[in-house]
């Protein structure tokens, strides 16, 4: 049987006002708020100085067996923090939204619950890359309690980094899938593994010589280039190849700290 948080979000918008009641007290959904940037940004760098490197490592490599997916989903939130400023709301050309990080003024009936669906279901921050999201995924790593990563799952992320490494050349993020399902345990629909795929870019750890990924330079996720007119990838994956290989330094940073890992 599926556990009672996956359950939940494959009935997202069937729920009853009492099992809504009941999910908002374990802490599953949540009710609409208005919320204005600057408490945003604030909480963002409030939640980040509470967070550890090695609490968010560890939690991203053991969701590789445990399959929760939400203890992956506070990594790549807490590499866009390595060098997003902190700002108040800065008037941009676009009326209402800030120049710096692109999120809007207010954000009114913020609805953190689909948030928390994207956190359980893709393992991630989703399409939305801006304070009131980042702040809202931190928050939650912050209530997960500490939990090792096996050899089981060391094997799994040495086993993604090799199929990094030795991809074709003109290998795009969109052709990960088809080659990382080849891994024995590794388990994740394709919108899972896009967004793990993504995630190591915004940790640097997939990323080019001309689009960097946020644990060396901040980039304005509503203003970051894409490929093409058509791709909906996150920067900067998005502009990645298999050409490009892994950004060992980037490694390093994050899992220097575990000899398992073949860097």
């Amino acid at each position: 049987m599926k556990p009672y948080e996956q359950r939940w979000i494959d009935l997202r918008g069937f729920t009853t006002d009492e099992e809504f009641a009941y999910l908002k007290e374990q802490g599953l959904a949540f009710d609409p708020v208005d919320m204005k940037h600057d408490e945003a940004v604030q909480k963002c760098f409030e939640y980040v100085k509470q967070c550890k490197k090695s609490h968010v490592t560890d939690l991203f490599l053991s969701s590789f067996t445990s399959e929760r997916l939400d203890c992956r989903s506070g990594f790549a939130p807490f590499a866009i923090m390595q060098t997003m400023p902190d700002h108040g709301f800065t008037t941009s050309s676009a009326p209402g939204y800030c120049a710096i990080c692109s999120a809007a003024a207010v954000y009114a009936n913020m609805d953190a619950t689909d948030w928390n669906v994207n956190r359980y279901k893709h393992g991630s921050i989703w399409l939305l890359k801006v304070p009131y999201v980042i702040q809202f995924h931190l928050a939650q790593h912050l209530q997960l309690a500490r939990q090792k990563p096996t050899a089981d799952d060391f094997r799994i992320f040495n086993a993604i980094l090799d199929t990094l490494r030795s991809v074709e050349p003109k290998t795009k993020p969109k052709d990960l899938h088809k080659e990382l399902k080849k891994i024995e345990g590794f388990k994740a629909s394709n919108d899972q593994c896009r967004v793990l795929v993504e995630a190591l870019g915004i940790a640097g750890i997939l990323e080019t010589d001309e689009h960097k990924g946020y644990l060396t330079h901040f980039t304005n996720p509503g203003l970051a280039p894409s490929k093409s007119h058509s791709s909906d990838w996150a920067y900067p994956v998005d502009f990645w190849t298999g050409a490009d290989g892994v950004n060992n330094k980037a490694l390093a940073f994050w899992f220097g700290a575990y000899p398992d890992i073949r860097l």
